[in-house]
């Protein structure tokens, strides 16, 4: 399970207190050691920082809670990460430290800065996590880094398009509170925001060169940021031996499971430089190597094992796994 910096806690926290919930309460129900809410800060399970959204959302009845929280967001709250980015001359050059000095605060997030059919745009992913707790996390993180940046720029900054893999809720009030007069795409294949070309070269108020070559060498000393692209291949593994013990597996179930659409979990898997199609082979013959480790296999065990109904398709993908052995071979 990914960390995350418990300054992050501290300022959701304290939000929520003063929003009338209980501070012991929240602490309690989130699994938060006490004493990792003062000092210097530590990493927790993300899971403590999901479930601060949780128990806000119930105990407040407010779905919205974490956009809510994330629009009061405190420009240099998360310290080095927030000094990198306030420091930067311009907004793209703020945006653009997101991503490669994210692990100053999580272990289990990425943000990049990349090109789309929209113009640019920042998105956010989560190596472990989906559902609600990653929806809202992602609501944070979105609106957190929106109100980062207007609190260093001196005109109004609204994104041209946000895009959330979440679906569409009932009301979009709040959404446009915190976002603006955007378009919104839920049910997306990703979760971002898009900005204009000409409003990534608009200056910082808080541009800091002399800060900026002062905190250089702090964040080149920072671990690199979570390895997304490799992590899905490793989650997409996990998730099929899991979807196999129950029987036939197919790209749906495992998506599912994974809390995410079959055709984003394509894609994922071609960021990773492989193919649905190549995992779940891998996984079928990991698999069938460990079961026939303890004795000889019969055809209609190989088949139950790997998920198909009759021996049949078991003998169509084992002279598969042949051809492919001896290509790799010659």
């Amino acid at each position: 399970m990914g960390t995350d910096q418990t300054l992050m806690h501290r300022f959701a926290i304290a939000q929520l207190a003063a929003a009338g919930v209980d501070r012991n309460l929240i602490i309690r129900e989130s699994g938060i050691p006490e004493w990792t809410l003062s000092g210097d800060g530590v990493h927790l399970p993300s899971e403590t920082f999901w479930r601060i959204w949780e128990v806000g959302a119930r105990w407040l009845d407010d779905p919205d809670i974490a956009l809510r929280v994330a629009s009061r967001y405190e420009l240099k709250m998360l310290r080095l990460y927030d000094y990198l980015f306030a420091s930067a001359p311009t907004l793209g050059a703020g945006l653009a430290t997101c991503g490669p000095y994210i692990a100053a605060v999580s272990t289990n997030h990425r943000f990049d800065l990349i090109e789309t059919g929209h113009g640019p745009a920042l998105r956010v992913d989560m190596v472990e996590g989906g559902g609600p707790a990653r929806d809202q996390t992602h609501q944070w993180g979105l609106a957190a880094v929106l109100a980062r940046a207007r609190r260093a720029i001196d005109t109004p900054l609204v994104p041209t398009r946000v895009s959330l893999r979440q679906r569409a809720p009932r009301r979009l009030e709040v959404y446009r509170e915190v976002f603006g007069d955007t378009t919104f795409e839920f049910g997306a294949d990703l979760d971002a925001m898009t900005f204009r070309a000409a409003d990534l070269e608009r200056p910082l108020t808080t541009a800091d060169p002399v800060l900026a070559e002062v905190l250089r060498p702090l964040a080149a000393a920072l671990p690199p940021p979570p390895p997304l692209a490799s992590a899905w291949p490793e989650r997409v593994a996990v998730a099929i031996a899991e979807v196999l013990d129950d029987g036939e597996v197919s790209l749906e179930q495992v998506a599912r499971r994974l809390a995410t659409s079959p055709r984003t979990l394509q894609r994922r898997l071609a960021e990773a430089g492989t193919t649905w199609r190549l995992e779940l082979d891998r996984a079928r013959h990991a698999r069938l190597v460990t079961a026939a480790a303890g004795g000889p296999l019969s055809p209609r065990r190989q088949a139950e094992l790997l998920g198909y109904s009759d021996a049949t398709s078991m003998r169509r993908v084992a002279l598969r796994w042949a051809v492919a052995s001896h290509a790799q071979r010659t």
